[in-house]
């Protein structure tokens, strides 16, 4: 999937937020400026989200009400697995909710194999991305 603007990223995250239940995990990669915060905020809109949705780089995780709660995390300041534990984030995959992970690389290990993983690339363009997703298996 392609996308021209930031608007048509965030409406195809609104859609794919549709698909979602309680209890899947959203793995989000790419560079830096690649577009995840914008995924997530727009995944965050599907799932009826009423408030600002903000990178949570210096929280970890933060919490959202909607029509299913939603966790989304930002990994990018972790060391790796041992800081994930230590700080006791694998409980948001036990909880009923959908957990948005930015920088999923930092715990792969960690990963349940049925998450949906969203790959973004910067185009040349620079206002487009394109969008790889991989959908879990039921």
């Amino acid at each position: 999937m392609i996308t021209h603007s930031v608007e048509e990223t965030l409406a195809w995250a609104e859609s794919l937020a549709q698909r979602l239940s309680p209890g899947d995990v959203v793995c989000l990669s790419g560079e830096l400026g690649a577009g995840k915060s914008v995924i997530a905020r727009g995944l965050g809109r599907g799932l009826g989200v009423t408030e600002e949705i903000v990178s949570p780089t210096f929280n970890y995780v933060l919490e959202y009400a909607g029509r299913i709660p939603y966790f989304h995390a930002d990994l990018y300041r972790l060391q790796g697995e041992q800081d994930f534990v230590a700080l006791g984030l694998e409980e948001y995959f036990e909880r009923d909710g959908v957990f948005v992970i930015e920088w999923p690389e930092r715990i792969a290990e960690l990963l349940p194999d049925n998450c949906y993983r969203v790959h973004l690339d910067i185009l040349p363009n620079m206002s487009e991305r394109q969008i790889l997703l991989v959908e879990p298996r039921r």
